[in-house]
């Protein structure tokens, strides 16, 4: 996050312990001067988690990863790294302080704009629950309607800060002016909409005489509103009060396809094991919630989107869907196929009737909804397609046909040929149609995407390459680990010399680069956003930090490594010119002499390589 000031990240690295932000997820214990468990980013018996408090980085085996604590934050609770940021200057009350150049000014303005939308609906969430709890009128009628109507429990309440909206529409704008606020942030804010009527330009609660039900994002500040309709409260001044869901518009700090109610709770009872529950609404999440699956979310005021199922995968690729029985149900469950099956995600879909949904089924057999009894009625994606379509259509013959063109439509976006071959299987026994007739079918579809499939493959991102053996990672290592060899490094070493065709060499050429171009210092102080690396020379940089480098004899080890690189580079060079001079026939005598004489130079050179490093090292 750019606004953010390197004296500031900074001052967090000195102050906080990768220990302390670590020790939430992890049971830590001493091993020498470091600290090791098990992965938080796998599932593994033995220990091959490493914290290094001198250091302040981690190194995971079992997944590759390594890095600061901003990293491991991103990694784990899947945070950008500005809100990685803010999240532990949070808890370790370390002030944020921001860049104030020109440079940064929108960011500035964005942020404090974001800070104080935040507050807003922090205070609006505290004055909602007041009023759910209050001790007359409207809280009794509340907490009975919640209770002895929709029978969920007081604790639910508190867990998920279930609020009421007053009638007053004007009441909680006239909260908010008398704390600060300005009238035009509040206008812009979500919470209200303008009322002809409204003396003194009041604003009136788009909620009002509703239940309210807080959104949180992943970090679990409050964002939006779901205002659900309640049967004993007539408020006709509402323009919305036949509307049975009145759910807060976009702002700054909530992008309604790019949220899912309950996460930030329900990540965190993710145990690896049993899947996502993806449910229709709030109120489903919570009667699920109560029921044993806290792993369930919920789209907000809006179609599933791709978006939200990335968001779910950086946890787990298994997700059950549930939603409504109703035909909207039915195709929202279609529509999780069509998007989770091309990301590979293990889909399965527990298919209610027509008149439930995971609220009224649950509500009165809660010992009865537990994981196990909804795996033996799970259906995986092509049955359910199948089933589908038959609920939808009343010719089964055209649901039959329906169903197969939408699966085939979903297999032609899939890179897994597993999935293909699997749900062709699938296919041919659930319609009975012969496996060959159904093969030779999609065969001819998918031959028109092949083209298309290819050249996306070649350029998909890939995982960190691994260097162990090269002699750019090895000289990565003397920078990182051995800053007082630099000033040797940069005496010898040429640019020219790296091979920017790979990863390692990438990352070495802007390191140096940076070096040359501003001056020596520390790696572990430079600030990586400054050397616009990419996530895969990130992820290499925070590998070399993490990995410990104990050598012997370092001098003649660098020298090695230097005259290994400068070697690589003049047959670099030397290939060059054999592939000039294959060209021979078609250019004149006095270029191909002045070819050989070149290839010769670099041939001495190769075989009498020295180089003279002087060892400044203190």
């Amino acid at each position: 996050m750019p606004f953010i000031s390197r004296a500031c990240l900074e001052q967090i690295r000195q102050r906080v312990s990768i220990v302390d932000v670590v020790s939430p997820y992890v049971q830590l214990k001493s091993a020498g001067h470091a600290f090791k468990g098990l992965s938080p980013f796998s599932n593994e018996k033995t220990p091959s988690f490493f914290v290094d408090p001198q250091k302040n980085v981690f190194k995971c085996f079992s997944s590759g990863y390594a890095g600061d604590m901003f990293r491991f934050l991103e990694l784990k609770e899947q945070l950008s790294f500005g809100e990685a940021v803010e999240w532990i200057a949070e808890r370790f009350n370390v002030p944020l302080e921001y860049e104030h150049d020109g440079r940064h000014l929108v960011e500035n303005v964005a942020r404090s704009n974001k800070k104080i939308l935040w507050d807003i609906y922090s205070k609006a969430e505290q004055f909602f629950k007041k009023y759910f709890w209050n001790s007359d009128g409207y809280g009794i009628q509340m907490r009975d309607y919640w209770e002895k109507v929709r029978r969920f429990s007081k604790e639910s309440a508190q867990t998920f800060s279930i609020g009421f909206a007053p009638l007053d529409r004007f009441e909680l704008y006239k909260c908010l002016r008398r704390d600060g606020y300005d009238h035009a942030v509040l206008q812009q804010s979500g919470l209200f909409y303008a009322s002809k009527n409204a003396a003194q330009n009041n604003l009136a609660c788009r909620y009002q005489g509703r239940l309210i039900l807080p959104i949180k994002d992943i970090q679990g500040r409050t964002i939006a509103f779901s205002g659900r309709c309640l049967p004993f409260v007539e408020n006709v001044e509402d323009p919305t009060h036949e509307a049975k869901y009145v759910n807060s518009p976009e702002t700054l700090i909530f992008v309604k396809g790019n949220q899912l109610f309950n996460l930030h709770q329900a990540r965190q009872h993710f145990d690896g094991m049993k899947p996502f529950f993806l449910v229709e609404g709030p109120l489903d999440v919570v009667r699920c919630w109560e029921c044993g699956l806290k792993t369930a979310v919920a789209p907000q005021g809006t179609g599933l989107t791709e978006t939200q199922l990335k968001l779910l995968q950086r946890y787990s690729n298994f997700i059950t869907g549930m939603f409504d029985g109703d035909s909207a149900g039915v195709k929202a469950g279609l529509r999780l196929m069509d998007l989770g099956l091309p990301l590979s995600l293990q889909l399965q879909y527990v298919l209610l009737d027509l008149d439930k949904d995971p609220d009224s089924l649950f509500a009165l057999q809660k010992s009865a909804c537990t994981y196990e009894s909804l795996l033996e009625k799970s259906l995986m994606p092509v049955p359910f397609i199948i089933k589908a379509f038959r609920r939808l259509e009343m010719n089964e013959r055209r649901a039959e046909r329906l169903a197969i063109d939408l699966i085939y439509s979903i297999l032609a976006k899939c890179p897994s040929a597993i999935i293909k071959y699997e749900s062709i299987r699938a296919l041919s026994g659930e319609t009975g149609i012969p496996l060959k007739v159904l093969e030779e079918d999609f065969r001819k579809l998918d031959s028109k995407n092949a083209l298309q499939y290819n050249i996306s493959a070649q350029t998909s991102p890939t995982k960190v390459e691994r260097y162990r053996d090269s002699v750019e990672k090895q000289l990565l290592g003397f920078l990182f680990h051995k800053p007082e060899c630099t000033a040797c490094i940069l005496e010898v070493l040429s640019l020219d010399w790296i091979d920017t065709s790979v990863l390692v060499g990438q990352l070495l050429f802007k390191i140096v680069h940076e070096f040359i171009a501003n001056g020596i210092e520390p790696l572990t102080l430079v600030k990586m956003e400054v050397l616009h690396l990419s996530e895969s020379e990130k992820e290499l940089w925070y590998q070399i930090l993490a990995e410990p480098f104990q050598i012997e004899d370092e001098r003649k080890i660098l020298v090695t490594i230097l005259q290994q690189l400068y070697k690589k580079f003049l047959k670099k060079c030397i290939s060059a010119i054999d592939k000039e001079m294959a060209k021979s026939s078609i250019i004149n005598a006095s270029k191909v002499e002045q070819l050989r004489t070149e290839r010769y130079q670099l041939k001495k050179a190769l075989v009498n390589v020295h180089l003279a490093v002087r060892w400044n090292k203190q």
